[in-house]
């Protein structure tokens, strides 16, 4: 029993750690030959879990093999564009100008229901508000509204450019983000000042405060009558992040 526990405990780490190696897509996201890797990979640490005489080097072998094999297909497939091709495939165009391409939708054995279904999940209502719908090589589908269905930008409407960077959290869960207030510049104080101003006396009863580009602050308190607050606290010229 001690035995198949230290195995599982080891083989657990290594594919983690491989898995980790192997990058941060999704599944969803991942191309043919990366599904197939994660595939055999699970496949591979469960063997020696489940059979104590199956040996256990074998199996971190062969995992770390399939790590080998994936980040030379990756070098390939980043190298070259025909290799990318070779090892990934191309996108494949469904829908052009509105229009359902029929003898792809065929060549791809592609059901009209499930084009319907991924065009509606991309948040667009039906084919009318469709300019193209292409299905990418990791088999997910990139849809783009028509030009007279997509939203106005800024820049079509002449409103000036905003600095539009990433909100920082600067409370989480109750708890002070140091490492999110030193990218701000901020010290604790002047939050608390800011939260206090506002009713809140203690950072454990904030849920999550988060800092906009724009120098909004968003704040919700904890609990089902937690309250949900926007105040601004910086001009735009004093973000530094």
């Amino acid at each position: 029993m001690l035995t198949g526990f230290l195995r599982t405990i080891i083989l657990f780490f290594v594919t983690a750690i491989v898995l980790r190696l192997m990058g941060k897509r999704q599944l969803a996201q991942l191309q043919p030959y990366e599904v197939v890797i994660t595939l055999m990979i699970s496949d591979l640490a469960t063997q020696p879990m489940g059979d104590v005489e199956i040996p256990l080097l074998g199996g971190v072998v062969a995992i770390l093999t399939l790590l080998l094999v994936h980040s030379l297909l990756s070098v390939l497939s980043f190298s070259s564009m025909k290799m990318r091709r070779l090892i990934c495939g191309r996108p494949s165009v469904l829908v052009r100008d509105g229009k359902i391409c029929e003898k792809e939708l065929s060549r791809l054995c592609f059901d009209l229901s499930d084009l319907m279904e991924g065009i509606r999940s991309q948040g667009v209502i039906g084919l009318h508000e469709t300019g193209s719908v292409v299905l990418e090589t990791n088999g997910s589908l990139s849809v783009f509204p028509s030009a007279d269905n997509r939203p106005v930008t800024r820049k079509e409407q002449g409103l000036p450019k905003i600095y539009d960077g990433i909100p920082l959290t600067l409370i989480l869960d109750g708890k002070l983000q140091d490492r999110t207030m030193r990218i701000a510049g901020l010290e604790p104080g002047w939050l608390r000042r800011i939260l206090q101003a506002q009713g809140i006396k203690q950072d454990k009863d904030v849920l999550i405060a988060a800092l906009d580009t724009q120098g909004m602050l968003l704040v919700q308190e904890k609990g089902e009558d937690g309250r949900l607050l926007s105040v601004d606290v910086l001009s735009e010229d004093k973000v530094r992040w």
